[in-house]
């Protein structure tokens, strides 16, 4: 946008410096103490800014908590010099209301400033639990229930890894910089995009892409975006193709993978989309399952474990929506629909048999 003033990296991290002194003089929670480590270590320039702008201030209480979390850092005045606007140093009041405005009007530029730089952490939700996580450079994380992400970020490359369970990425654009989720024996890798990945054992996996493209390789191979660009004229690039031995999925498609080895990728019906995202909003849709696969399924989403009486009644065909963790609801419906009833053996098993026809 024309009106959107351009800031240079000298103005964000100043800003970015103001902001923690704000921050550490009201206190930092646990989050922020690794945050603002994370921001002290990634270069000079930022502890030079924020210990001149604490000398500059007199904080006081600032200095003696860098001495806290840096005890090796000399607290001198650094020999590097800042500019720094009069109203700034006037009162630390002003200062803040600068940073405010820089935090408004910088939001995106700054999230591109801090992705460029090292960043690891863990995400992870318990059985029945979702939630969603937003990553340094913009992309939006949705995990599933039982899952386990790992992210590391460096300069040149995003790289994650699905240790268990399902999680939605919507992937911040950034071509220099290849977006790659590892599960099992597979990497998805994009360059700016969303997509759903689930890990159903180290071998079996399922991809689905509702926006752009994904590519699908061994953990091994680096993609980058020339990869995608030979993709787009595969009869010219076909020496490069099948040296890196990729699938691509693109917008509406599913890939199923089985033993480590990829199904041709089929395409999805909006329903197909919506049954198989489902859980994005708490829910599970089920078209003609059996009974036996639905149940499976459901306890992904509970402690709750069922067990059928017979061969027969767990290959009965199911369809309805479920919201996931809704066990009470489930067997009510089954009893409703099928005749199913249900005896509970304990406080997480479920024996299901069905009326016997007179």
């Amino acid at each position: 946008m024309n009106n959107v003033h351009q800031f240079t990296s000298k103005d964000l991290i100043l800003e970015t410096a103001c902001n923690w002194i704000s921050a550490i003089d009201r206190g930092l929670s646990k989050d922020e103490k690794e945050q603002f480590t994370l921001w002290m270590m990634q270069s000079n320039a930022h502890q030079d800014a924020l210990y001149e702008l604490a000398h500059l201030w007199d904080e006081i209480s600032v200095l003696n908590e860098l001495s806290n979390l840096f005890p090796h850092r000399n607290s001198k005045q650094p020999k590097k010099k800042w500019l720094v606007s009069t109203s700034i140093a006037a009162s630390l009041f002003a200062a803040l209301m600068v940073c405010s405005y820089l935090l408004i009007n910088l939001e995106n530029g700054y999230s591109q400033q801090l992705a460029k730089v090292n960043y690891t952490k863990i995400y992870k939700t318990k059985v029945g639990e979702q939630a969603t996580y937003a990553l340094p450079d913009g992309t939006i994380v949705q995990l599933n229930t039982n899952s386990l992400l790992e992210v590391a970020y460096s300069k040149g490359r995003r790289q994650l890894l699905l240790n268990r369970g399902e999680g939605r990425f919507n992937v911040a654009k950034d071509a220099s910089r290849p977006f790659s989720v590892m599960a099992g024996n597979k990497s998805f890798t994009a360059l700016g995009t969303v997509f759903n990945v689930q890990r159903n054992t180290s071998s079996d996996l399922e991809l689905v892409v509702t926006e752009g493209k994904v590519m699908i390789t061994d953990p091994s191979v680096a993609v980058d975006a020339s990869d995608f660009k030979a993709y787009q004229s595969a009869d010219k690039n076909a020496d490069k193709i099948r040296q890196i031995n990729a699938n691509i999925v693109t917008s509406g498609e599913k890939a199923v993978i089985e033993k480590s080895i990829t199904k041709p990728i089929t395409q999805l019906s909006i329903d197909d989309v919506e049954r198989d995202l489902a859980w994005q909003n708490g829910m599970l849709v089920f078209n003609g399952e059996p009974l036996s696969d639905a149940l499976n399924e459901v306890s992904r989403y509970t402690s709750t474990r069922f067990k059928l009486s017979s061969e027969e009644l767990a290959s009965i065909k199911v369809a309805g929506v479920f919201k996931a963790g809704d066990v009470a609801g489930l067997l009510e419906s089954l009893h409703t629909n099928f005749a199913i009833n249900h005896e509970r053996q304990g406080k997480h098993s479920v024996t299901l048999t069905q009326n016997t026809k007179s």
